[in-house]
């Protein structure tokens, strides 16, 4: 069956909490309609699938949400006070205030801007210190108690901090109120299954274009694994580089003893011999060398940068993004066009946010960024399950990931991160999430455990992401491809 918006609200019930609810309309006259009479048919089907709206409501909300964003910098720092955090309830955009000092400035403001206005009893900064008296409270606690925990952050609907438990546990008072979520623990690991008998998203096309969303090899002991590109861009040196997963460094993916100093190379990857199909069951094979980690981080956050290599820069010297549309993922497909690529030098200037490139393929074009707000309406690309979209459920959140290889007796936290109700598989590790034409993160993590709610992503929806912000805040110089 399709897994639609209320299907993929019914299987979260059980492990997160939503921050939104309902959909109130945004007065339409507020911001000028868009045009989407030419999205393709694949990101028509995406949004009307999994975020059960037109294609224009989305942009339109993509549009609402990026203005919030930036009412929140000015407000967080105008009104500290009375600031209590930002967030998008369906269509509807919402400022949450508290009484403090400057709140009438403050509500003013936001209506001036044609958001809605909540009142609340915490603001962002109480809520912030109360995170901080939790982390505290943590760092004493037994490996037990520990383990309990799958991760927290503020809730900005509750106006809370919440705690994400796969065992409950008892907080002390001087934490404070604490919202509760029964929870899972994320996974986040490339992917190394069989090809199967269908074509893998990943063939390689002699000076095609490289995009967001395809598949690039990395060598991990012996074997090979996949990983998919992020965002295309430029170091601070000027060279060609690419933003993705971290984790896929496979320097992170080895115990300590076995990680060298020496750069960690990526390759192409194979899904075609001389035109035939592999055999199904056949291992993952790579191609020749594209590039290699320039630097990776794994806690606490989860990002890569790949410098590539000068006779393959011009294949990455683009602004696009996949935005080939798969049928809905299982565990053992791992198939689909996402990762088809585009004759080279082929990407122009964007005509439209999603266009067709020469070869029929569909791409996005990025023209910037934004951040991740709670409820926001977001699509991602990837190459294990191509294109879907879905919303935030929570940002700047602290996650504890288990059961990764090189870390299997530790856990890795990483912060500054947020969960959404994407569907992803491993292998989409390391694509782009994006709000329209603006990149938002990188996909980091997922639940890999199967329920009798999980539709047919074949399990839980939901995807960790890695703010491209903060990559970018991270690494001075840095930025994004944008034409």
């Amino acid at each position: 069956m399709e897994f639609g918006t209320r299907a993929r609200r019914a299987a979260l019930g059980c492990c997160v909490a939503l921050a939104v609810a309902g959909s109130v309309g945004y007065p339409a006259s507020a911001v000028p309609e868009p045009d989407s009479a030419t999205l393709p048919q694949g990101l028509i089907d995406a949004v009307k699938r999994d975020l059960g709206i037109d294609p224009a409501e989305y942009l339109q909300r993509v549009d609402i949400t990026q203005r919030l964003a930036e009412f929140a910098k000015t407000a967080r720092l105008a009104h500290p006070a009375a600031f209590a955090g930002i967030r998008m309830d369906g269509g509807r955009p919402v400022v949450s205030l508290t009484d403090g000092v400057s709140a009438e400035n403050a509500r003013a403001a936001a209506e001036a801007a044609g958001f809605a206005v909540e009142s609340v009893a915490d603001s962002e900064a109480t809520l912030r210190n109360r995170r901080s008296t939790f982390e505290r409270w943590l760092g004493t606690q037994s490996t037990t108690v520990a383990a309990s925990i799958a991760g927290y952050g503020i809730d900005v609907a509750a106006n809370s901090l919440a705690v994400r438990l796969a065992k409950d546990v008892q907080f002390p008072a001087e934490v404070g109120p604490v919202r509760s979520v029964n929870a899972l623990p994320l996974e986040a690991r490339p992917d190394n299954t069989p090809l199967t008998a269908q074509a893998i998203a990943g063939q390689e096309l002699a000076g095609g274009d490289i995009v967001g969303g395809q598949s690039y090899a990395i060598v991990v002991g012996s074997e090979t694994h996949r990983c998919s590109y992020g965002f295309n861009g430029t170091d601070a040196d000027g060279n060609t580089v690419n933003i993705t997963a971290g984790h896929c460094d496979p320097n992170n993916l080895v115990e300590e003893a076995d990680r060298t100093k020496e750069a960690q190379r990526v390759f192409a990857t194979f899904a075609t011999q001389d035109g035939m199909k592999l055999p199904q069951g056949e291992k993952v094979k790579h191609g020749a060398e594209l590039g290699h980690f320039e630097s990776s981080s794994f806690a606490p956050h989860d990002y890569g940068i790949l410098r590539i290599n000068k006779e393959s820069a011009k294949r990455f010297q683009n602004n696009l993004v996949s935005a080939g549309q798969l049928s809905p993922a299982t565990p053992s497909v791992a198939t689909g066009s996402s990762n088809e690529e585009l004759e080279a030098g082929s990407s122009g200037r964007p005509r439209s946010p999603v266009s067709v490139g020469a070869d029929g393929r569909q791409v996005v074009h990025i023209d910037g960024t934004t951040e991740p707000i709670a409820g926001s309406a977001i699509c991602k690309s990837g190459f294990r399950s191509g294109y879907s979209c879905g919303i935030v459920i929570a940002a700047n959140q602290t996650a504890m990931l288990r059961g990764i290889p090189g870390h299997d007796a530790e856990v890795v936290r990483v912060e500054d991160m947020f969960y959404t109700t994407l569907c992803g598989h491993q292998g989409d590790s390391g694509g782009p999430i994006m709000a329209g034409t603006k990149a938002v993160g990188i996909n980091s993590a997922i639940i890999t455990h199967i329920t009798p709610l999980d539709g047919s992503c074949g399990h839980l929806p939901v995807l960790l992401g890695q703010p491209i912000s903060t990559v970018l805040r991270d690494n001075p110089g840095l930025t994004l491809r944008t034409k």
